[in-house]
């Protein structure tokens, strides 16, 4: 597993959230700490959201590997390339689709009360507890990451991908949490243009290790010419 593309998948994702999720780090109960205190709880926060990434990936990827058996591991690391080209070309909203779903609908609906009676709280586990709930909440970038956690056949390596996803986001999403108050709207509106080109090299970085793996299985079914001597 390559740790670039979770990684620049982390880093669309913040770039997603910026807009998305900011006003939620926002609205933490911190106005009246000092910057230390802010970066403190933040990263509280974020270790809460990216447990809750690690956990779904393991899971993901255990899935991922009860598919693999059957003999298609190349096409689900295809499938997921796919997916995240798709996403940067024709901006479908994954996230609508997953809560029309039967039953998802309220159990986003319960997730987000229950972040609303931590955010009432100043106990000091709130923020850590903000952070596994909003792991939770309908995000299509976390979909495509969790495809891709899909795509290692593994639960590590589906748990790995998917920490290093959480860690891509902190570097912009940590900015916005300290600084958050200086970024004005239109140089928001104008980093998240970079998150398009982020997918696509994400999905082709996928795309080539499906590819890659098809040609592997070839290369071991087609037996190899051998020098003969006469």
């Amino acid at each position: 597993m390559t740790v670039i593309t979770p990684l620049l998948l982390g880093l669309a994702a913040s770039l997603h959230c910026v807009g998305m999720c900011g006003p939620l780090m926002l609205a933490l109960p911190l106005d009246a700490a000092g910057r230390r205190h802010v970066l403190r709880e933040m990263l509280t926060y974020h270790a809460g959201r990216i447990l809750t990434y690690a956990a779904l990936g393991v899971l993901f990827g255990l899935l991922g590997k009860s598919i693999a058996l059957a003999g298609i591991q190349q096409g689900l690391s295809i499938g997921a390339g796919v997916l995240m080209l798709a996403m940067a070309f024709m901006a479908w909203r994954f996230e609508q689709l997953v809560t029309n779903l039967p039953g998802f609908g309220r159990f986003t609906r319960s997730v987000q009360l229950r972040i609303g009676r931590l955010l009432n709280q100043n106990s000091n586990g709130a923020a850590f507890g903000v952070g596994l709930l909003n792991g939770l909440l309908p995000c299509g970038m976390v979909y495509a990451a969790l495809a891709g956690a899909i795509a290692t056949s593994r639960g590590i390596e589906g748990g790995l991908f998917m920490a290093l996803f959480g860690l891509g986001t902190l570097p912009l999403m940590l900015t916005v949490s300290v600084f958050g108050r200086s970024l004005g709207f239109s140089i928001r509106q104008k980093i998240r243009l970079a998150q398009p080109i982020l997918l696509t090299l994400a999905g082709l970085l996928l795309l080539q290790r499906g590819l890659h793996l098809d040609l592997l299985l070839f290369e071991s079914a087609v037996p190899k010419a051998g020098y003969e001597c006469h």
